[in-house]
């Protein structure tokens, strides 16, 4: 999935207020902030190479979003 595919999917979307954890690892804290956030960062830097982190984070929170009936 793209990080254009990602920002349509993402966007308008109710996103929850409380903690959640995406991955074993990985604690947000402000779900909504988080987002914001990564696609800021990468519309401030447009290296794919240097977003893939942001991407598979954001695919993280949407796999959890799906999962938890959030989608």
């Amino acid at each position: 999935m793209t990080a254009q595919e990602l920002k349509e999917w993402f966007d308008g979307r109710e996103l929850p207020a409380e903690t959640v954890w995406i991955h074993k690892s990985m604690k947000v804290d402000d779900p909504k902030r988080f987002v914001e956030l990564h696609f800021n960062s990468m519309d401030a830097d447009g290296n794919e190479r240097a977003n893939e982190p942001l991407i598979l984070r954001l695919l993280l929170m949407k796999k959890w979003l799906e999962e938890n009936g959030h989608a």
